[in-house]
């Protein structure tokens, strides 16, 4: 995409949105009288956009700007300003997908491996959960079946003194 560093020239009367520039260096950018160009702040990279209106009043070097634009852009009289094609639109959609689509990606992958990482985590706390409550069944089961046969012999012992050594259980 051709561009020009260009002079900036304050207009004597408003126009916010619209440039005048040299009829001559309409061929340098590729455009026409009535096209939009982008100037661009390099320090500050603040872009505006702007209709061309070719005229052969405005000095090669340098372009016509309102002083609307000019504050927007953070530029003054006699300052430089970088003048570009703005590109047509379905090229800036197809540009701004393309760089959504990389941060989109991006996004899922820094989603995904989160999700793998808590997965992996939570996997690890269900085995070692699941491994002491094994372990804390165990010891009760054991505890109650002690208590249990301990329990039985007890009414054992007290059924054979209330019904005498005769009797078997």
């Amino acid at each position: 995409m051709q561009e020009l560093r260009l002079i900036i020239r304050k207009r004597a009367f408003p126009s916010e949105g619209r440039v005048r520039l040299n009829v001559a260096h309409l061929p340098e950018l590729g455009i026409k009288d009535g096209d939009h160009v982008d100037l661009v702040n390099d320090a500050t990279q603040q872009t505006v956009t702007t209709v061309v209106v070719a005229d052969t009043m405005v000095q090669e070097g340098q372009i016509r700007v309102s002083a609307e634009d000019l504050e927007v852009l953070g530029l003054l009289d006699g300052g430089e300003v970088l003048v570009k094609k703005t590109p047509p639109l379905e090229e800036k959609v197809r540009k701004a997908a393309a760089e959504a689509n990389i941060a989109f990606t991006k996004g899922v992958d820094k989603l995904d491996d989160a999700v793998r990482k808590t997965a992996g985590e939570v996997k690890t706390g269900a085995e070692k959960t699941a491994d002491s409550l094994k372990k804390e069944a165990k010891k009760a089961s054991d505890s109650i079946g002690k208590a249990a046969t301990s329990t039985a012999d007890t009414v054992k012992k007290t059924v054979k003194k209330a019904t005498g050594p005769k009797d078997d259980l």
